[in-house]
């Protein structure tokens, strides 16, 4: 591991979402810089290919998604 990720480890949860939040922000706003390996390319062509024409047999819609996050919470 990367020693700042050791240090960063330390810190409480909820201020380590906060970096991660942070770190994910400053990524999507420099999309030009980011580069896609071939290779990923090709397994997300793959994993579309799959799931084209069988949307309604796999994966949950968006509503069933939160309703099973939020009986996980108990709310």
């Amino acid at each position: 591991m990367h020693p700042v990720v050791d240090e960063l480890a330390k810190l409480p949860v909820s201020e380590r979402l906060e970096i991660v939040q942070q770190l994910w922000d400053s990524i999507a706003s420099s999309q030009g810089e980011i580069v896609i390996q071939p290779w990923h390319r090709e397994v997300v062509r793959e994993r579309l290919a799959e799931f084209e024409g069988r949307e309604s047999e796999v994966g949950l819609s968006r509503e069933e998604v939160w309703t099973r996050v939020d009986s996980r919470r108990g709310s």
